[in-house]
């Protein structure tokens, strides 16, 4: 049996159907025959499989699977192997640990542990769900869906013993690192943007640069008020539903990491939205994610609490197009654009008035002193 698919002439009815059988999903009969349409992302081959099966085959499954390599041909090619790795890891962990499946199903994972490649074979779900666009031409009720999937996948991951074993938990000393980081990319990207660095932005990014890392050393490192979060939780990361009463998946699973919840929501809204859609729809979507956490058992997390977390996720963020720039990964049209709504959104929530604050909402702890 193949390992690992990375051509589509390896992709056959016997592959196809020993897979299957292997994972326990065909019980009996086999595959018959397939049609394969593939297309690639920034980071991975998809092959778009079109399937039929015996007459005899038991039980009934899809009539189309996706099958998703991880590339080995990019210019940052360790990199992307590795989060190719990492997602496979996030299906096994999250479909043994979930009673409640919230990402498309899974039927084969695969690791090559010479070449590092990997791959998916996951449920098509484009018959009855489609992916979110840069365009933001997405129904107010299907970005309710995306929001209560969030919310359920927080809840369930919310300050739990396994966080740690799946998702990145950052240690003090993960977080020393990400500061360093930060003032040494800092003045680059000030110098990248120039024009756009008004002396009001600057001087918010520098009072950000002093306070963050302590905020974060109080409210990372552990599992307290923290939960498996996304990561990555913009609008094409997830699978909308066509008809009303359906569910909203995630998908791209390889930046999964131990946050508070509210990083996920900032990454949607704050960083990826135009000031119009977040004037109409952040606050009252905001309000629709805290409820859904509370129906699925977060306790003693107020709405106030929710918002005042939100705004500091928003200045956590301002740091992410900082992050992207250094990277090579995103082109800059991508990073600016990303610079230009944190900063808007940031503004808009008066977040600056944050980073006076002495204490750490959720802590004990005075910043400065241990």
């Amino acid at each position: 049996m193949i390992e690992v698919i990375t051509n589509a002439s390896q992709l056959t009815v016997g592959w196809l159907t020993g897979t299957l059988r292997a994972n326990g999903h065909l019980r009996q009969g086999s595959v018959t025959k397939i049609s394969i349409e593939t297309f690639r992302s920034f980071f991975a081959d998809f092959y778009r499989i079109g399937i039929t099966y015996s007459d005899d085959a038991q039980p009934a499954l899809p009539l189309q699977m996706i099958l998703k390599v991880s590339l080995a041909d990019t210019a940052n090619n360790e990199q992307v192997l590795e989060m190719g790795r990492a997602e496979v890891f996030a299906y096994r962990k999250l479909q043994a640990e979930m009673p409640v499946r919230l990402v498309p199903r899974c039927f084969d994972t695969g690791v090559d542990e010479k070449t590092g490649r990997s791959h998916l074979l996951l449920e098509d779900l484009s018959a009855t769900h489609v992916c979110g666009n840069t365009k933001e031409n997405i129904a107010v009720r299907q970005w309710e869906r995306a929001v209560e999937t969030l919310a359920e996948f927080h809840a369930f991951w919310w300050e739990n013993e396994a966080l740690g074993q799946i998702g990145q938990l950052l240690a003090v000393a993960d977080i020393d690192n990400i500061e360093a980081r930060m003032k040494n990319d800092l003045p680059k990207f000030f110098a990248e943007m120039d024009e756009e660095i008004t002396p009001a932005i600057r001087t918010v990014y520098e009072k950000a640069l002093a306070f963050l890392p302590g905020f974060w050393r109080e409210r990372y490192a552990g599992r307290r008020r923290n939960t498996l979060i996304h990561g990555d939780a913009h609008s094409w990361n997830f699978l909308f539903p066509c008809e009303d009463n359906g569910r909203a998946y995630m998908i791209d699973l390889a930046t999964l990491r131990v946050r508070p919840p509210t990083n996920d929501l900032a990454y949607l809204m704050a960083l990826k939205w135009k000031p119009d859609s977040r004037a109409r729809l952040e606050i009252p979507l905001l309000r629709h994610y805290h409820s859904a956490l509370a129906e699925h058992g977060v306790k003693q997390y107020s709405w106030e609490d929710c918002l005042l977390n939100y705004r500091y996720s928003v200045l956590t963020h301002l740091f992410t197009p900082v992050g992207q720039a250094s990277g090579e990964f995103l082109s800059p049209d991508i990073w600016q654009a990303n610079f230009r709504r944190i900063t808007a959104a940031c503004e808009d929530l008066d977040c600056e008035e944050l980073l006076g604050a002495k204490s750490v909402p959720g802590t004990k702890s005075v910043l400065g002193t241990q």
